[in-house]
């Protein structure tokens, strides 16, 4: 059998992390760091939340970088995944953190919606995922945070539901695409965490009551990327993985 993950299972490797600064990114960078690799996040905004989890990587001893990058941008992207190539020598994991959500009724969307939501959530994974082709080494692994209200899309949130769920056939396509280069790519779906929830009391809430009598916190969505970017998930590829404690199962 394969093993678990150790503590230092990714010493060696060079991981980035595209919307790293903050909330589930920085739980994701955080994790990598910890097991031993040197760990590139990225950020559009917010320079003050980037130095927090920059310090928080330091205090684990690896090499850690924040680099300022718009994922929507290809230019940026591909800028971005060159620069960490010729500073670290390599790219062997690519988590994709970028996302928006929004909601509405889609009657009430305007064009200007729709353009943001896709270019956020689409085309910086597109751009990402294009880039992670040409640069991550043999045997790397790619993950994508998605969201498990893909399982419903409830009436106001079609849109956002949409955009994600693209981004899973992407990650469906490039699994294919890279599988000849032992390559994984995958997708995390997370439901109601504590950096995105909002209780489905009325049209404008997103989740249901919590099931279990909490709400998932961005660790749990960084154990289950972490799993993906090691040795123990070597035959994973192509997978949307739901990471929302029964939210929608057990409330049916």
């Amino acid at each position: 059998m394969t093993p678990a993950p150790s503590p230092h299972d990714l010493e060696g490797k060079v991981a980035l992390v595209v919307g790293g600064s903050r909330n589930q990114g920085a739980a994701c960078a955080e994790l990598l760091a910890m097991r031993g690799a040197a760990t590139v996040i990225s950020y559009a905004h917010g320079e003050h939340a980037a130095a927090r989890t920059l310090a928080a990587l330091d205090r684990y001893r690896v090499n850690a970088e924040a680099i300022r990058s718009d994922a929507t941008r290809s230019a940026d992207v591909d800028t971005l995944f060159e620069g960490v190539v010729s500073r670290h020598g390599r790219l062997d994991i690519v988590v994709h953190a970028v996302g928006a959500a929004a909601g509405g009724l889609l009657s009430s969307r305007t064009d200007d919606d729709f353009d943001r939501l896709i270019d956020i959530n689409v085309r910086s994974a597109f751009n990402t995922l294009r880039a992670a082709a040409h640069h991550l080494a043999d045997h790397g692994r790619y993950v994508a945070l998605t969201s498990a209200l893909n399982l419903s899309a409830p009436a106001g949130f079609g849109l956002f539901s949409a955009s994600k769920a693209a981004v899973e056939r992407l990650v469906q396509a490039g699994a294919n695409e890279l599988a000849a280069r032992d390559i994984t790519v995958n997708a995390v779906a997370p439901g109601p965490v504590t950096d995105s929830f909002v209780l489905g009391t009325d049209s404008a809430g997103l989740w249901p009551p919590p099931a279990r009598g909490r709400l998932g916190q961005p660790e749990d969505i960084a154990s289950v990327v972490g799993w993906l970017a090691s040795a123990a998930a070597d035959w994973v590829s192509g997978q949307t993985i739901r990471v929302d404690g029964g939210a929608f199962r057990i409330a049916e």
